[in-house]
């Protein structure tokens, strides 16, 4: 698993804790850690960060649950950075300040 976050859990009432606890035991990426009257400490393990987004979803829409608030993500980004530092963008960069700036054509939009 490439991220990790933890986020708490306050239930409607303190007195749903065991079946929420139960529910949340039922999706594979989430580890309960610690439990106290109406607040449920729960870890996710996921591959991705959209793995990650679809178990918090996923909680939130628990019968019971009140809200779900992230307190701590790690994601694991070496990957990305590998790939991003596998592109010699020195060299592109290069590239764009030797060209005529009537070459340069954007295909952008700028009014995101």
């Amino acid at each position: 698993m490439n991220n990790i976050s933890s986020v708490v859990i306050t239930l409607m009432d303190a007195k749903l804790s065991d079946e929420v606890v139960s529910k949340i035991s039922t999706i594979l990426s989430c580890e309960v850690a610690a439990k106290e009257n109406d607040k449920i400490v729960v870890l996710i393990e996921s591959s991705d960060l959209d793995g990650e987004l679809a178990t918090f979803r996923s909680l939130e829409h628990i019968e019971g649950v009140s809200t779900v608030a992230m307190i701590y993500s790690y994601q694991d980004l070496d990957n990305d950075i590998s790939k991003a530092n596998s592109n010699d963008i020195g060299e592109i960069v290069r590239k764009i300040d030797e060209m005529d700036v009537k070459d340069i054509k954007y295909n952008g939009n700028p009014n995101i």
